[in-house]
Parts: C-alpha cells; structure tokens; sequence
C-alpha cells in the first residue's frame, strides 16, 4: 500500500534521478528536513554537495507528520529532568529551543510559504495523575528560564471543555507549518547556491570506511565524495549497520478532515503525547496518534493503515458535535526513527570514519532535525559542534 499525506496533495514531479559517475566534496543522502538543512548549509558555504533522495523531496517521515514544531524531547519535561539529569535535560531543551529559531530564521529569510506559525502548543490532562506531571513541568520549565503557562478549565478552548478537559499547560514558543512545502522551499534554494539534488536515486551501497575515499552506488550512478552524510533517520541501519541497533523503525498513524468549524486555536498533544492534532488555517484537522493501543504492530517500514487505531481516531473526532458529520478526506502512516534511548544521535558515525549521521528523532524531528542538519555540516567543515557533547554516538557506545 502506499498512502498519500494530506502535505503532498499539491508536490510537484520528482527531480531527475542521479547518473553516470559523479564526485563531489560532501554526498548527502535523505531528502527530508536534516538532509536538507545540511545540503543548504554547505552549499551556502560553497562546498561542492550532491543530495540524493530514494524517492522525492519530503515523501518520508518529514512529509507524513502533523506539522508541529515543539520545544523538547519526546519526554515531557519533568520525565526528562528524572531520566537524563537535570542539568543535561535543560540543555537538550535549549537545543530544541535554538533548533525552533534557527527554522523560523530560514523560513523568513528565504520567504518560504509554508504557512508558518508560532502561536504556541497546548498539552492536555486527561487524568489527576496527568495534570500532577503537567504542573510539575512547568514549574520546573519555569525554574530554567523557559516559557511556560498552566491554564484551567476556563482557559481552554470550549470544546476541549466540553469533551472533558479540565487543565492543560500551554508553550508558547511552540509553532506549526506545512512539513512537505517547507523543506522544498529550503532545498530549492539549496539547489539555487549551486546543490546538485537528485530524486529517485536510493542508495545499493554504502563504502565510507575511510574518509577522503567514500563510493556510493544508486541504480544508474555511482558517486564518489570526500565525506557521506547519513540523513535517512529510521532507514540508517541499511546503510551503516551500527544505527540498526540504535534506531527503531516505528510507524505512526496520521488523518486530516475536509474544513471544519473552529475550534482548536493551538496544537494539541493528550494522552501523554499519544494523542496530537491541530486546525490548519483552512479549518481542516489533521489528527494522529493512538500508536499506544497496538505499538507490536506499530514497527516497521511498511507503509500501512492500521484499521483499528484509523477507527479509534474517527471516532474520537465524531465525539465534538461539530465534528459529526465533516468527512474525513486523507488516511496516511509514516516510519519515524525511535533512538532506544529517545534522543537524536548526532555525529560521527561509529565504524565509518567516512560517515556522519543525524538520526533517531524519536517522533520530534521538527524539533531537533534542522539544526541537527547544520551541526552536519559544521561538523563537515569545521570538525566540531557543541551538539555531540550531548547528543553525539559516543553515549552509547
């Protein structure tokens, strides 16, 4: 089965496929939102790059999310604070913080339309024991200099009042934005600062055992670089096997509805984050989530609608009134990249002094992928960035 996002309704033709033989400096492969941070950042900086993608620009993970860009792990953050340390847990935050400007930079300086906004995020208690973990994150995110707001009943929006809600903590430094219109913007400027990007060209084979000296075949080319700059988040163990035990293929089930009324202001996240959705400006709603009613089921790369968890999502939409009768107009999944210990990877790749990688996003690409992207390329050029000291593969090792 393939399925069809809602964001690739309107993409267009796929570029042409990579042939012959090729060289350049830096080769990067994967096409979605770290791949393309990376490929524009050192073609900005004027490094001879080709990017190849197996299929087109933001088909994978990147183009089949809910367009959130949050703050943070995939942890709230008072379960980050007691699994990584306070002190490390601050810092991963203000990664995803500067990840979050960094995108917003590119997005205005680039004019991209990808209908982009920062309105902020609304977690949701569904449960006394919930709303006890929301209260303790923000006052702890508060404690470390972030921006957060407990609000009431009163303060939420009506209909998530009337389904039941009684609390819920909003971040306003939290945005959204169209995933797939996005990272075509940004690698269509990459391709203008002279980026050669190939579609329809996945990677048969991998050789970056020695740096200088990297050779990659595709089905009609063979490319040879300098360095290889893995960017395929849950596919990275097919190519560098060290990732296969690091990085879980999980698949996530996502719906959008024709227009609706108004009614959700801000990005949702329930249900400890099982549950998410949010209004476009146009009123449709895009939904997903409910992996934690079957997640045995939920693995892997298949491209798969999973009835169950499609029915549930239905039917929590046709329990708001106004919701009844919209119909819904896209059914999708998409095989995010979960690390085993639920944060990026980011760095050298272990085994492959050839190799550097940014994978493993655990569902919160949009949160960390872009500026894990750019450490990619600093890391290309210059041989360093602060993000390894905390996200790099050393930690697992």
């Amino acid at each position: 089965m393939t399925t069809t996002p809602l964001w690739l309704d309107d993409a267009p033709p796929p570029r042409p496929a990579a042939t012959g033989r090729l060289k350049a400096e830096v080769v990067v492969v994967g096409a979605g939102l770290c791949g393309t941070a990376a490929t524009l950042a050192l073609a900005e900086r004027g490094v001879d790059v080709i990017q190849l993608e197996a299929g087109h620009t933001a088909c994978g993970a990147t183009g089949r999310n809910a367009g959130f860009v949050l703050q943070g792990t995939a942890e709230r953050y008072d379960r980050a604070v007691g699994v990584m340390g306070h002190e490390r847990a601050r810092r991963i935050h203000r990664w995803s913080l500067e990840n979050h400007a960094r995108l917003r930079a590119r997005i205005e300086a680039l004019a991209l339309d990808c209908a982009y906004r920062q309105a902020g995020s609304l977690q949701l208690a569904g449960s006394p024991d919930e709303e006890e973990a929301l209260r303790r994150s923000a006052a702890l995110l508060t404690a470390d200099g972030f921006s957060a707001r407990l609000v009431d009943a009163a303060g939420l929006p009506a209909a998530l009042r009337a389904a039941g809600y009684r609390m819920g903590l909003v971040l306003p430094e939290d945005g959204e934005l169209h995933p797939a219109r996005m990272v075509r913007g940004a690698r269509d400027a990459a391709a203008r600062h002279g980026a050669r990007c190939f579609d329809q060209s996945p990677v048969i084979t991998l050789d970056a055992a020695a740096p200088g000296a990297v050779s990659l075949r595709t089905p009609r080319a063979t490319v040879s670089a300098e360095l290889v700059l893995i960017c395929t988040n849950a596919r990275a163990g097919a190519l560098l096997p060290w990732y296969a035990g690091q990085v879980d293929p999980v698949r996530g089930q996502m719906l959008a509805t024709a227009p609706a009324p108004a009614l959700f202001p801000l990005p949702v996240y329930a249900d400890h984050g099982y549950d998410y959705w949010r209004q476009l400006p146009d009123g449709r709603i895009v939904l997903g989530g409910w992996r934690n009613l079957d997640p045995a089921a939920e693995v892997g790369h298949e491209d798969r609608l999973h009835e169950a968890i499609q029915a549930r999502m239905g039917a929590f939409l046709r329990a708001f009134p106004a919701l009844a009768t919209v119909p819904i107009t896209h059914r999708w999944s998409g095989t995010m990249g979960f690390a085993r210990d639920g944060l990026p990877i980011v760095g050298p790749a272990p085994g492959s002094p050839g190799a550097l990688a940014a994978v493993g996003f655990t569902g919160h690409g949009f949160g960390f992928a872009w500026l894990a992207g750019e450490a990619l390329a600093d890391l290309a050029i210059d041989g360093q960035h602060a993000i390894v000291d905390d996200l790099g593969p050393a930690r697992l090792r």
